[in-house]
């Protein structure tokens, strides 16, 4: 589970370059990351305060609660007030891990933005394109201005979106288990790290 997201979350990273249409959405998403890449650029691996800085910075384009919310979907109203907090914190912080450690690969590929549509209830959709010398991989970013500011809520990489691709697996596990084991069960895949669940 965590490689499929991990490779999800590095061709977000990756798909934020060239302009072709700009919307207030799709500026905010690319100032967002455009100061991850300038930490990319400016250090190396191993560099002290390198993984922090990343962390921080990933934090500023993702609407966490509202990523949390999405992915559990009718179930997040089985959970209470506390355990929807405590899901929140280890969710975002597995996300975090494994953005952080799968950016080191980032290259530099050719990217595109093809634009932004609405989607409604202050949601819209920026479209992007990486290009490389074998293919073009389309992503899809998710967005909604519910406090007054831009933030991502789901990524869809070739059909795949992040927030159903966790859904699937988590509606299995409280079909059977408890929310406080599934919040185990997140913490546990976080503190795992990179060597940790490899399916």
């Amino acid at each position: 589970m965590k490689r499929a997201v991990g490779g999800l979350l590095l061709a977000c990273i990756l798909s934020l370059g060239q302009t072709a249409w700009a919307g207030p959405a799709q500026d905010t998403l690319k100032s967002d990351v455009d100061a991850v890449l300038s930490v990319l650029r400016s250090t190396k691996a191993g560099d002290p305060g390198r993984t922090e800085r990343l962390a921080k910075d990933m934090e500023s384009f993702f609407d966490a609660k509202e990523l949390a919310r999405r992915t559990l979907a009718l179930n997040w109203t089985k959970f209470s007030p506390q355990e929807q907090d405590s899901f929140t914190q280890a969710f975002v912080q597995l996300l975090e891990n494994t953005y952080v450690r799968r950016i080191e690969t980032y290259t530099n590929e050719q990217v595109v933005y093809l634009g932004e549509s609405p989607l409604g209830d202050g949601r819209v959709e920026v479209s992007t394109k990486i290009v490389t010398s074998r293919r073009e991989v389309p992503i899809t970013y998710r967005l909604i201005n519910g406090s007054g500011a831009w933030k991502v809520y789901d990524v869809v990489i070739e059909g795949v979106s992040l927030v159903q691709n966790y859904r699937s697996q988590f509606e299995q596990i409280l079909g059977q288990e408890s929310p406080a084991r599934l919040i185990e069960r997140v913490k546990k895949i976080e503190a795992e790290g990179p060597q940790g669940n490899q399916k």
